[in-house]
């Protein structure tokens, strides 16, 4: 004599068919793929967010690069050191700082920014 359902063990366990087969195989790694897309977005946001690589500062604010060193932007400059327009800026997609213009070059093949205090440099022209 068999012992009625439900039944110990997988005996007792029918297989499931129709959705629920398929759904019991694809829910876990849909839930993994999304797991990793949220963890990867959240990443790439906090990238975006704080910006570790998008300027290239070296001086402090209130100067800017001249010859190899940094000078106060409203100072006269020592004798034969000349403002480096292009050195010490944001990259040209985060131009959009305080100071900083979007320039490019003639010809329109490279984008940089320049600070708003400097002189635009030979061959380059602002982009409205």
């Amino acid at each position: 004599m068999t012992t009625p359902y439900p039944r110990p063990g997988p005996e007792g366990r029918p297989e499931p068919t129709g959705w629920r087969r398929w759904a019991g195989l694809l829910l876990v790694p849909v839930l993994a793929l999304a797991g990793i897309a949220t963890v990867a977005a959240l990443g790439l946001g906090l990238l975006r967010a704080f910006d570790p690589m998008g300027d290239e500062w070296q001086c402090s604010d209130g100067e800017a690069p001249a010859g190899n060193d940094c000078y106060p932007v409203d100072e006269p400059l020592p004798a034969g050191v000349r403002w480096d327009p292009l050195g010490n800026r944001p990259m040209s997609y985060n131009c959009d700082k305080d100071g900083w213009t979007l320039i490019e070059q003639d010809g329109g093949d490279q984008q940089d920014c320049l600070n708003d205090h400097l002189p635009l440099p030979a061959g380059w022209h602002r982009v409205d």
